[in-house]
């Protein structure tokens, strides 16, 4: 059936457009017609010849809204002003289109990083932006400004896609490839590793690189013993390096799969040869919509990456311009919303006939569902930020052009519910404890605290952010200064970034955290072994305040910042803590007879490769955001002040203690795991700490 509506559609405009041209294609129906003009700004990489992709898909467009209007006695016409976002300065041209009168709406960027500049000064000014870009941080980040329009799904769809593709290949194992310093990549790793178990696949390394270097990435992942290997590279040239050290790999080296930085004309223009045989997966245009079929009728090459998604932003752009003209005093992003919340009829797609069967309808007051060349425009109800359904290409290179092997969805069909930030994923794969081992404790007579944030500057507010909430919440339950130890950078409250000086919130409108606060530590001031020092009791010159449990004291350790595999980093050094050290000072801890009971909540990336080396002792249990190969996820994000204030996996653990501090220990960990979407919470070291159905957190936070 699919191919024959293909067919059928490719027939209908083949007729319908014999003979156009790009010089034809202007001849206007509605020649003489007043025009209701709109400036609309494209910011899209312009080298490599596609330059002359965008200005073909105008040209389409044009016609086709030429023809939406020919029953109309006005009509719409947009004048499109040109931008390179790989080489003009973006920053400064954000500037200048955000105080421009006569800019309607701006399409842009192609890449991430770009978009995300764009988006930071568009969006908060006020201006409306529609992005190619398909980075989950861009939709989090911006979602609440109602300015964003992000015509694809993130890709934490095209990472699930592309497991996915592996699940059906056959493939057991997995690595990836990307870089872990842009934006573009940073989405990758943050997801990979656990879509992948959700797959049930094993992953055999992340293979990260920084700058432009991918080389040694790229031969880790030959030797990692994984069946496929999954490469988000940052730049075209970037996949060359990658081919080449997959052929010269002197052993069977995986099988490659690209993401959709391996699709368009400037991949081949620029790789030539060796594009020939890359493979993967890319955003594109719905088949059954025809538009692929007729770009290559129309102009006589395929489209390149992003094609459809430019045409149906322009496409929605026509309409809310002809919307606002029979709504005058609706805004831009409300117009919009009217439009894709149309659900009355369908009335086709992308093409000329049926873009004035949509005008015509609107005209008449109907609510038509409205459909593109890449498929329903449906967008999140709430925010309307980004598609909830994308059509993905499975691409290949073959004799020098790329040839779609098959089409597909994440879901197998439109979603009708989403969050900001492909939050969707379901737990599956939850630990189970049993009644764990008889532990006799001796009475609890004390409480003491060591909270910790390790990281620096204001983009990383988030963590000290966390560390400070916890600080709060346990002296509210009843501790004091005396029972504390607080570590923190303490470069926030001031910083020249703060609007509010001398004011640190974990989410908007919340308490100042920063009031009445007690450090016992700045970050500068320490390095991790001396963190070791403190925690198993050890008094130096530079660390006078240490923990002084006994048998009889409760110990409560939190720690905030970020990780790398198998160390958890303090301040700007990568292993500031590693799973040995850590383990070290537990084990003079415990040698000490320094605790009662001991629980450590760990809020980093690749936690849980740190902590399952510091299992075996009796009465500990630690709780890690994330499994040995996965990041832990970000959660408030403040557009004000451009910084997240709070990570998933604390603002849960927040949330489940105040004034909840009787939940069990399980029960906790089932909250934590079930609300921390995006990586798995682990608990450590359970089997020799008791039975947690019957163990509270009541002991740790109520003195």
């Amino acid at each position: 059936m699919r191919h024959w509506r293909i067919f059928l559609l490719t027939a209908i405009l083949s007729l319908t457009f014999l003979n156009c041209s790009d010089d034809n294609m202007n001849d206007e129906p509605t020649l003489g017609k007043p025009a209701i003009e709109k400036s609309v700004v494209v910011v899209l990489p312009m080298d490599n010849g596609l330059d002359a992709h965008w200005k073909r898909i105008f040209t389409l467009l044009e016609h086709n809204i030429d023809m939406a209007f020919s029953s109309q006695d006005k009509k719409v016409k947009l004048t499109i002003e040109y931008h390179d976002e790989t080489s003009e300065d973006l920053e400064k041209l954000s500037q200048s289109l955000a105080v421009r009168e006569d800019v309607y709406a701006v399409i842009g960027g192609l890449y991430s990083d770009n978009a995300k500049t764009l988006a930071a000064t568009l969006c908060r000014s006020g201006v409306t932006l529609f992005t190619l870009a398909t980075t989950e941080e861009l939709v989090r980040a911006f979602a609440s400004t109602g300015n964003l329009w992000a015509m694809t799904e993130t890709d934490i769809t095209q990472s699930e896609v592309l497991l996915s593709k592996v699940v059906n290949y056959g493939g057991q194992s997995v690595a990836l490839i990307a870089n872990g310093d842009d934006t573009y990549g940073k989405t990758f790793v943050d997801w990979f590793a656990f879509q992948a178990k959700e797959l049930g696949l094993d992953v055999k390394g992340l293979h990260t690189y920084s700058g432009s270097d991918i080389s040694d990435a790229a031969r880790n992942a030959t030797t990692s013993g994984a069946d496929y290997v999954i490469c988000a590279p940052s730049h075209v040239k970037d996949i060359a390096t990658v081919v080449e050290v997959f052929n010269s790999s002197t052993t069977l080296a995986p099988r490659l799969l690209f993401s959709d930085m391996g699709y368009g004309s400037d991949v081949i223009s620029e790789l030539g040869q060796k594009a020939e045989g890359i493979e993967g997966v890319c955003f594109g245009a719905n088949p059954e919509s025809g538009f692929d079929v007729s770009y290559k009728t129309f102009f006589g090459v395929d489209p390149t990456v992003g094609s459809a998604q430019l045409y149906d932003a322009g496409m929605l752009i026509a309409y809310a311009i002809w919307y606002q003209e029979l709504h005058p005093d609706i805004t831009l992003r409300n117009s919009l919303r009217q439009i894709v919340d149309g659900r009355d009829f369908n009335l086709g797609s992308w093409m000329g006939e049926d873009m004035r069967n949509v005008v015509t309808a609107l005209t008449k007051g109907d609510e038509p569902y409205v459909r593109g060349a890449s498929g329903w425009l449906d967008f999140d109800s709430k925010v309307y930020t980004n598609v909830l359904s994308t059509i993905y290409y499975n691409y290949k290179v073959y004799d020098g052009r790329y040839i779609i092997l098959d089409y597909n969805t994440a879901d197998g069909g439109n979603r009708t519910d989403a969050t900001l930030a492909g939050w969707n994923w379901k737990a599956t794969q939850m630990q189970e404890f049993g009644a764990g081992s008889s532990i006799s404790y001796a009475p609890l007579t004390d409480h003491q605290a060591l909270i910790v944030a390790t990281s620096t500057g204001w983009s990383n507010y988030r963590h000290q952010a966390d560390a400070l909430a916890m600080y709060q919440l346990l002296k509210e339950h009843g501790y004091t200064d005396d029972n504390i130890i607080l570590i923190v950078a303490d470069d926030i409250a001031g910083n020249s970034s703060n609007p509010e000086q001398g004011v640190i919130k974990v989410k908007p409108g919340g308490d100042n955290l920063y009031t009445d606060v007690r450090i016992d530590y700045r970050l500068k001031d320490l390095t991790g072994s001396d963190f070791c020092n403190i925690l198993a009791g050890n008094v130096t010159d530079k660390t006078p305040a240490v923990l002084k449990g006994d048998e009889g004291t409760n110990l409560f350790l939190f720690w905030s910042g970020h990780g790398t595999p198998g160390a958890l980093c303090w301040n700007e050094t990568a292993m500031g803590v590693t799973g040995a050290q850590l383990k070290s000072a537990l084990t003079q801890l415990h040698s000490n007879n320094g605790y009662r009971k001991l629980a450590m909540f760990v809020e980093t990336c690749y936690s849980g490769s740190v902590l399952e080396q510091c299992t075996g002792f009796p009465g500990m249990i630690f709780y890690t955001a994330a499994n040995p190969n996965e990041t832990s996820k970000a959660d408030v994000f403040n557009t004000d002040l451009g910084v997240w204030m709070s990570n998933r996996f604390t603002s849960t653990l927040l949330e489940n203690l105040t004034n909840k501090s009787v939940i069990s220990m399980r029960d906790l960990y089932n909250r934590l795991f079930i609300n921390t979407v995006g990586s798995h919470v682990m608990v450590y070291n359970a089997e020799n700490y008791g039975n947690l159905y019957n163990s509270s957190m009541d002991e740790f936070i109520n003195p």
